[in-house]
């Protein structure tokens, strides 16, 4: 009966608040019930009680908001929706700086300090070291990576099949005139390389930061081979101080963070700077040179497709290097060494099902890579996601699998805009991906009603800039919203998206007004 009582009182005060009627009896007997940090519980007293900066009739949650018809409530701008589908480790790790002779590297650490992934400035932020921490400053003996030079690490390259090989680079007619220098990768055509070229130069880099877990390096690449467009078979630019270090025309963004205690996410984000159209090929996004046994580590040569099915690289290739092309159906690899109890693997987001190996036991060498095809367009950019693993065959298969069930879909609401005033029925559209698939989009409105939309309309841009993505490019949506159903007043829009594993997502949200 008391409950009761109090609730009444509550009501009394929020309709004399909401309707202009300030009768102090009223204002005193609710404030004296407020309680802060529950729900908006008065909307009379001016207070926050729930802390969301939000007040009386301004506060969607306000118990007696019912009484404030007429009033629009307060949307503040949304929050901005991360295109990333993980959320970030529970704990953030830190970033050391190691002086190493004459490099400088920086190492990013998961929360619980325990492992580490660490970049080298001077090759162009590539990852030269992924492994445990074991109480030492930079590299150690449980390094995965090759980092022999500016060629081995994990790092990304680009290639163009019309400017494929120097002597028909020049005038792009490599598709249709094959080169006639010699069968190597000292001839190579227009090649930015992440790392650096083959005189062993490096890249550098032009900006490296560290924030919340979070490390980011940006590089303008070399070209691997400074000669590439010379109409000739003519190699001696090493020597030549202008030709090597010549910087191509590309630019990487590639940020890090370890979103599992084994997993470090790699996104990359190209930028082309010349008013140059690359056409699809074959490019390396990214490449990953595993361990050879030098220095301590472990030799990391047996590779092995999603399927737990072992892959032999033994077809002849270039420079005395066998190469093998090989599926693994479920978008991921692994390199491990004899015993399968250390190793690395890579999951590409956009699962990848094309991988190739490269090797030559006499070094050692050991390589593997996805095989992901989308060109590089005039002043555009491409963007790509992948999974660092580390770990045994099996921690690597749960760590695998585990992505592949739980990474959710993201995307955007492209129209309308943000804070669009919004009048009669209006088109709704936007895109979304998936490393699966998407099975439905649903249009949220002020956390509540929800209007299907359609899933399935052409979006060869998203396409071309998210490559090799299921359902490319009819990965769209669209549909309609009557304005005129709703309130005269600011609204939260809200895209969620749930994919084929049953994972949903908000990619998108928009504060919009609908006008009177």
């Amino acid at each position: 009966m008391h409950h009761l009582t109090s609730s009444i009182i509550i009501l009394l005060g929020s309709i004399a608040a909401c309707g202009g009627n300030t009768a102090s009896s009223a204002i005193d007997a609710t404030a004296a019930i407020d309680s802060p940090g529950a729900v908006e519980q008065a909307c009379a007293d001016g207070a926050d009680d729930d802390g969301d900066g939000l007040t009386d009739c301004d506060d969607l949650d306000c118990v007696a908001a019912v009484v404030c018809a007429g009033t629009c409530p307060v949307i503040p701008t949304p929050a901005v929706v991360p295109d990333r589908p993980l959320p970030d480790e529970a704990l953030l790790g830190t970033v050391q700086s190691v002086t190493a002779g004459s490099f400088h590297d920086e190492y990013l650490f998961n929360g619980s300090m325990q492992l580490k992934v660490g970049i080298r400035r001077e090759w162009g932020g590539t990852i030269v070291f992924f492994g445990q921490h074991l109480g030492t400053q930079g590299m150690n003996a449980s390094n995965v990576i090759d980092a022999n030079d500016t060629g081995r690490e994990v790092q990304v390259a680009f290639y163009d099949p019309d400017r494929a090989m120097q002597d028909c680079a020049w005038n792009q007619s490599c598709a249709t005139t094959p080169t006639t220098c010699p069968n190597s990768i000292t001839f190579l055509g227009w090649n930015p390389v992440q790392g650096g070229n083959r005189c062993n130069r490096g890249s550098g880099v032009e900006a490296v930061t560290s924030q919340a877990g979070v490390l980011t390096v940006t590089t303008q690449p070399l070209f691997w081979n400074p000669n590439w467009d010379r109409p000739d078979c003519v190699e001696q630019a090493c020597t030549d101080a202008a030709l090597s270090t010549r910087r191509s025309d590309v630019r990487v963004t590639q940020t890090l963070r370890f979103v599992r205690e084994h997993v470090v996410e790699l996104e990359y984000v190209v930028t082309n700077l010349a008013a140059t159209d690359h056409a699809p090929t074959t490019q390396e996004f990214p490449t990953i040179y595993t361990s050879n046994g030098g220095t301590g580590t472990q030799d990391l040569w047996r590779l092995f497709d999603s399927t737990g099915a072992e892959v032999s690289i033994d077809i002849p290739a270039n420079d005395g290097f066998n190469v093998r092309d090989f599926t693994s159906p479920a978008g991921w690899v692994t390199m491990q060494n004899s015993a399968l109890d250390y190793g690395v693997g890579l999951y590409n987001e956009s699962r990848a099902t094309a991988w190739q190996g490269w090797q030559q036991r006499a070094l050692p060498f050991n390589n593997f890579r996805p095989q992901l095809v989308f060109g590089i367009p005039a002043l555009g950019t491409v963007r790509g996601r992948s999974y660092l693993l580390l770990g045994s065959h099996s921690t690597i298969r749960g760590e695998a699998q585990w992505l592949d069930a739980n990474l959710g879909p993201f995307g955007t609401l492209d129209v309308p805009q943000a804070d669009a005033s919004l009048s009669g029925v209006v088109a709704i559209h936007g895109w979304a991906l998936d490393n699966k698939g998407v099975s439905s989009v649903q249009l949220r409105i002020d956390g509540q009603t929800t209007v299907p939309l359609t899933y399935g309309s052409p979006r060869s841009d998203v396409c071309a800039a998210w490559p090799g993505y299921p359902a490319c490019s009819a990965v769209g949506y669209q549909g309609t919203l009557d304005a005129g159903a709703l309130s005269a007043c600011a609204h939260l829009l809200e895209v969620v998206v749930v994919d084929t594993d049953g994972n949903a997502r908000v990619v998108a949200r928009r504060r919009v007004t609908v006008a009177p």
